[in-house]
């Protein structure tokens, strides 16, 4: 069975993909036996069960479109969680978040959170760096949150920054842990 991932957890995206894939194909399939049923025992496609498959579409394509807007985007590997996990130190390291904008979710492998910064990694080629630091920005901002967001496409740069970070964080004994949890909160409630 599919095990229960929370936001954030590595193998969160692949475990909500497949648990989506399961949720919608049991729910066109009962839509579909709904109206076979129907045409079985009235003989007729106007029938109180064709009434109900049709409702019952609704909830089932909005599990198709949960399960749709997550295909594109890919999970992070091991040799990223392990090399993420080797550098990181003591800051918050989220996986597998896909973030919401006005115009399209972006997925990302890893995102770090500090009180003042966060950095993330995607490996989508086609993803907005811009469009995607200013709506983090302005959510959080809206959540009562500030700070300053960068999108590394490059895995290189991304485990550099978060190294240099990692030290720094280490070192720096006036970091507020409550604001780093409320923008480690925030970040999770943008994500899909």
């Amino acid at each position: 069975m599919i095990k229960h991932l929370e936001k954030g957890q590595f193998g969160y995206l692949s475990a909500k993909k497949k648990r989506n894939l399961i949720i919608m194909i049991i729910a066109f399939a009962f839509v579909i036996a709904c109206f076979i049923i129907g045409l079985v025992i009235f003989k007729n496609k106007n029938n109180i069960l064709t009434v109900a498959s049709v409702v019952l579409v609704l909830p089932a394509a909005k599990f198709a479109v949960a399960y749709f807007i997550l295909l594109p985007h890919a999970s992070a590997q091991l040799h990223l969680k392990e090399a993420v996990e080797r550098i990181s130190g003591n800051l918050i390291v989220l996986y597998d978040l896909v973030l919401s904008n006005k115009v399209s979710p972006i997925g990302t492998q890893v995102v770090a959170i500090t009180d003042t910064l966060i950095i993330a990694l995607t490996n989508e080629t086609k993803a907005d760096k811009k469009l995607f630091e200013n709506s983090v920005k302005e959510f959080m901002q809206v959540d009562g949150c500030s700070v300053t967001v960068k999108l590394y496409t490059d895995e290189k740069s991304f485990l550099a920054k978060l190294n240099m970070l990692a030290k720094s964080n280490s070192d720096d004994a006036t970091k507020d842990l409550t604001k780093v949890k409320k923008n480690s909160a925030s970040i999770q409630s943008m994500a899909i």
